[in-house]
């Protein structure tokens, strides 16, 4: 058989298939860009972000995270709507802005793809939903959001990094008589992120203690069974609590450092940048009790 008509048979089966597969993609943008224009109907989004490469991973804490997923995402005047980048565009996760507990982005603003984690209390669970935009898709995405949530939000996400999170930890409350005894409860969890301590039995939220409401900080030892876990203890709400777990000095330091963080006004900005970006990267002047932490402290 002649080479060359092998050659120019292949030349004609690859163009063949390069041209099924330019149809296949001009089709399914078509039928993208057509539920889109669905959704911006009947959605009345002020911001819709659907490049290719942006992805979103949802998590709820105490169970196994989701793989990060390709997706559109819509914000409304009060919501957040995540859909799957497909011809069909189904709705993936949707949440209201009160939901919305704190977000913030964990690095400086980068050229490459830039992450947000947003904190989400809905249905009594606490979600973890991380994002990853360009970076000027992430600077609309955070321009938009600073518009639907409330004022305190914003000023948590203007506070200097490193943000602080730590757990879920198994913990049992502790309660103390008069004689100095500890008795322990019921396993629980402890989580703890940049403006709430979580206490969670399962994926099920019990209750959050704000940071700023906790003082006396204190980890001790237990002198009744110095061989047991430590204590972590403090008062919240004109109400004491402790709790035994592994590592609880650690615990301890991190809670206090966290608590301490959201007295603080967030650092000015020394110079606005050539665009006068809001939402550029301030230069923190902050020095007095940084220190490091491990973000997957796990006791």
């Amino acid at each position: 058989m002649d080479i060359s008509f092998l050659i120019c048979g292949s030349i004609l089966l690859f163009t063949g298939l390069t041209l099924v597969a330019i149809l296949r993609a001009i089709r399914i943008q078509k039928a993208l860009e057509a539920k889109l224009a669905e959704v911006t109907a009947r959605e009345n989004p002020i911001l819709l972000l659907k490049n290719w490469n942006q992805r979103a991973q949802i998590a709820t804490v105490n169970s196994r995270a989701s793989k990060p997923e390709a997706c559109v995402i819509a914000l409304t005047a009060s919501e957040i709507i995540l859909y799957d980048r497909t011809q069909a565009v189904n709705e993936i996760f949707r949440f209201n802005a009160d939901e919305i507990r704190w977000f913030g982005r964990p690095q400086k603003y980068t050229d490459g793809d830039n992450e947000i984690w947003l904190h989400i209390e809905r249905e009594g669970t606490w979600k973890l939903l991380k994002i990853r935009l360009s970076r000027s898709s992430m600077q609309d995405f955070v321009r938009a959001l600073k518009t639907i949530v409330k004022p305190e939000l914003v000023t948590a996400y203007r506070r200097a990094r490193p943000y602080i999170h730590a757990g879920s930890v198994r913990a049992q409350p502790a309660d103390q008589d008069i004689h100095g005894a500890w008795s322990l409860e019921a396993l629980i969890d402890l989580y703890l992120m940049p403006r709430f301590l979580v206490i969670l039995k399962g994926e099920s939220v019990l209750r959050t203690v704000p940071l700023e409401a906790i003082q006396q900080i204190g980890a001790l030892q237990r002198l009744d069974q110095p061989g047991a876990q430590g204590l972590v203890r403090f008062r919240a709400e004109d109400e004491p609590f402790a709790f035994a777990l592994d590592k609880h000095a650690e615990f301890a330091a991190l809670l206090a450092e966290a608590a301490k963080r959201t007295l603080e006004a967030p650092p000015e900005r020394k110079q606005k940048n050539k665009l006068d970006d809001e939402d550029a990267d301030y230069e923190y002047d902050y020095q007095e009790g940084d220190f490091e932490y491990d973000a997957n402290y796990d006791a």
